[in-house]
């Protein structure tokens, strides 16, 4: 019985293998889909564009004139436009001196120039009737002295000295009354009526309204895209760049008229000066003061097939776009300049590509994404 038993184990055994074999599970296949990401995109497109350069500024006037005396005097009348800060037009009397002195010299060198001419013709007459007397009696040339030639000269030098001393009563006269020179301000008043003044005595400082001047500094990264020699000179019209002046809640435009040849040596920049014309409605609406604060754009050079992004779009000089196979790809760009919130992208971005503007929970170059064109 024992030794049938062992066959009798081998052949269940045997048995239950190919039971086992005959019906064992099959693994079925499955299509796994894969997800793909959905982006959102923006289109890129090279472009030529202005450079834009920020800067700063103080307004101060075009035009400044310090009024100085040149006669010994008295402040006779100052006009009410003439305290500081007051404004004028051109022909405004601004301040008269006294000038009863001067006329009394007028007077006496309007006297002298009368004697002189009559001396004048009386000396011409005397000289024909002594050539005419010498024709008649004399023999030969006759002596400068005897046709009395010298006194005729001294008579008309009497007479150009009498002329000149006239005109200059007259001007002396002009001198005691301060006319405006143009439409302007007060900056500051030095004297009062009654003040006794002297030959260079500053009565005052007055400056134009008509255009005023911003001084402004440019960084050393900015000074190529101004496109300007920086040697001094004044900027022909046609080299003349825009500049927009932000001026309290209005805008304000001007233009460059000329670039310093100097570094200042508190900033140590290279600085510009541009000029802002004071229109008529300006003044009105929002009147340009000396002293004012203001930022300026100044628009340089124009800089062509150039990729405008945002700032935020570029990390460490590269840049996430999607190319025009739906790859997600990270292009190292040449950053040209940054300009507020915008960069300047001169190379690295492929023709086709689109700039990644929405945010993946990871960032991987060649990830498939897909996204809808607008």
């Amino acid at each position: 019985m024992k030794n049938y038993f062992g066959l009798l184990f081998l052949v269940i055994s045997v048995v239950l293998a190919f039971l086992m074999i005959k019906n064992k599970s099959v693994a079925v296949s499955e299509n796994v889909e894969i997800d793909i990401p959905y982006v959102k995109t923006m289109m890129l497109l090279p472009q030529t564009v202005n450079a834009s350069i920020a800067s700063q500024g103080v307004i101060s006037p075009e035009s400044a004139l310090t009024l100085l005396s040149e006669l010994n005097s008295k402040v006779d009348w100052i006009s009410p436009s003439m305290e500081t800060g007051s404004s004028f037009s051109k022909g405004d009397t601004l301040l008269i001196l006294d000038k009863r002195d001067y006329e009394l010299a007028l007077i006496t060198a309007e006297s002298n120039v009368l004697n002189a001419e009559v001396n004048l013709e009386r000396e011409k007459a005397e000289s024909d009737l002594a050539s005419k007397e010498w024709k008649r009696v004399g023999t030969g040339a006759g002596s400068d002295l005897a046709l009395r030639k010298p006194q005729l000269a001294q008579a008309k030098a009497t007479l150009a000295a009498a002329q000149a001393t006239l005109e200059r009563a007259q001007r002396n006269l002009k001198r005691t009354v301060f006319i405006a020179p143009f439409d302007g301000r007060v900056r500051t008043k030095n004297v009062d009526p009654g003040a006794t003044i002297f030959p260079g005595t500053a009565l005052g400082n007055i400056y134009a309204t008509e255009s005023f001047e911003v001084r402004l500094p440019i960084a050393d990264q900015d000074v190529p895209f101004t496109g300007l020699d920086f040697n001094g000179r004044q900027i022909p019209e046609d080299k003349q760049l825009d500049v927009k002046f932000s001026l309290g809640n209005s805008n304000l435009k001007g233009k460059v008229v000329r670039a310093e040849a100097e570094v200042d040596p508190l900033t140590r920049m290279l600085s510009i000066v541009a000029r802002i014309d004071n229109t008529p409605s300006i003044s009105s609406s929002n009147p340009i003061a000396v002293g004012q604060f203001v930022q300026a754009t100044i628009y340089g050079i124009e800089i062509p097939e150039i990729v405008v992004l945002p700032r935020t779009a570029v990390r460490d000089e590269g840049v996430w776009v999607v190319d025009t196979s739906m790859i997600l790809y990270n292009r190292p760009v040449d950053v040209l300049r940054y300009e507020n919130e915008f960069a300047l992208i001169g190379e690295g971005i492929e023709p086709g590509d689109r700039l990644l503007t929405s945010r993946l929970s990871s960032l991987v170059n060649g990830l498939k994404v897909t996204f809808e064109l607008n």
